[in-house]
C-alpha cells in the first residue's frame, strides 16, 4: 500500500464486549459517550476508579452489537475482571478475543495511500482512526496479512511514537491509577464527554472540570537517546520534583517523551535525577488551556 507502513502491534489486545446491553453497559463504564461510535470508530475512551483515576485507555470500534475494545495487553485481565464483576442482570459477555484477533498499525503519508473501509471490510478487518496519520487494524492474522500485503514495514516503536508526537498518553501497569483524564490530556482528546450521564469516576472527573483546578497537565518532551525513562519515572526540574513520566520511545533524532508535570515547571528543562536537565520541552499538537497554565504558585 504506497505511502503508508505497518506493523503488528503484540503489546493490545482485542477484547469484545457483545449483547442486548453491551452499549448502555460501557456507557456507564467509560469516558466517552458511545452513542458517537458509529461516526467514529476508533473512539477514544478511558475507563476510571471511582476516585476518577484512569485505570486503561481504550479504542473501541462497532461490530454489530459487538463493541471490540483495544487495550494494551497486560491491562486486559484485570479490565475483563473489574468489568465482569459489574454486570449484574445486563446482558452482556466479555471475552478477550486475543486468541482469534490481532491489532496491527498503519503510519499513512501525508500524501495519502490511506486504507479503504470497504476494502478492509470484505477482508473481515476492522479499522479505527486513532489520528490524522495513523490507523489502528483489528481482525484475522491471515485478513491482516492480506490487507496489509502491499504496505511498509514499520516497527512498533515507530507507532508508539507516532502517538507520542501525537500527544496521546497510554497507561501501564506501573501507572494504573497514577492521573485523573484531565491530567493525560484526555479531555482535549475528545476523549472525555461531559454531557453524557453517569460513569464510574465521572462525578471527580465533572468536579475538576468545572473546577478548573488542573495543576497538572501532560506535556512533551525531547532528549537524548538512551536516558532510563521508564513509565512512572519522576523527573525533576533542579532538585524539586516536576513531573511523572508517561510514555518514552526512541526515535532516529533521539527521545520522545510524555510526562505528566506540575503547571508551575512547564517550561524548565527537566532531568531523570536531581540537578540534571537533558529534557527540553516540545510541541504538542493541541493547545494547553491557559486557563490552566495560569495556576497559583
Amino acid at each position: 500500500m504506497a505511502n503508508s507502513s505497518c506493523t503488528l502491534l503484540r503489546a493490545f489486545s482485542v477484547v469484545a464486549v457483545s449483547g442486548r446491553d453491551a452499549r448502555s453497559f460501557l456507557q456507564g463504564q467509560l469516558t466517552n459517550d458511545l452513542l458517537g461510535l458509529e461516526r467514529h470508530p476508533g473512539l477514544l475512551a478511558a475507563a476510571c476508579n471511582r476516585d476518577g483515576r484512569v485505570l486503561e485507555i481504550l479504542r473501541l470500534a462497532s461490530r454489530g452489537d459487538t463493541v471490540w475494545i483495544v487495550v494494551r495487553r497486560s491491562l486486559a485481565a484485570p479490565m475483563i475482571a473489574r468489568l465482569s464483576k459489574s454486570v449484574l442482570r445486563a446482558e452482556v459477555s466479555i471475552e478477550d478475543r486475543s486468541d482469534a484477533l490481532v491489532v496491527a498499525g498503519m503510519l499513512v503519508a501525508p500524501s495519502g495511500g490511506s486504507l479503504s473501509q470497504a476494502e478492509a471490510e470484505t477482508a473481515g478487518v476492522t479499522v479505527m482512526v486513532a489520528g490524522s496519520k495513523r490507523l489502528l487494524l483489528a481482525g484475522p492474522p491471515a485478513s491482516l496479512e492480506w490487507v496489509l500485503h502491499g504496505a511498509d514495514r514499520a516497527s512498533p516503536d515507530d507507532w508508539e511514537r507516532a502517538c507520542i508526537l501525537d500527544g496521546e498518553p497510554t497507561v501501564y501497569p506501573e501507572t494504573v491509577g497514577n492521573w485523573i483524564p484531565q491530567m493525560l490530556n484526555l479531555d482535549l482528546l475528545s476523549a472525555v464527554s461531559f454531557t453524557k450521564g453517569c460513569y464510574v469516576g465521572q462525578e471527580i472527573v465533572a468536579r475538576t472540570q468545572h473546577l478548573g483546578r488542573i495543576k497538572r497537565r501532560m506535556m512533551r518532551y525531547a532528549g537524548p537517546a538512551g536516558v532510563p525513562c521508564p513509565p512512572g519515572l519522576t523527573l525533576f526540574s533542579g532538585v524539586t520534583r516536576a513531573a511523572e513520566v508517561v510514555t518514552a520511545c526512541n526515535g532516529p533524532h533521539g527521545m520522545d517523551l510524555l510526562a505528566v508535570t506540575d503547571l508551575r515547571y512547564c517550561g524548565d528543562l527537566l532531568g531523570s535525577t536531581p540537578g540534571q536537565a537533558e529534557l527540553v520541552p516540545a510541541e504538542l499538537p493541541y493547545t494547553i488551556p491557559a486557563a490552566a497554565i495560569a495556576v497559583d504558585t
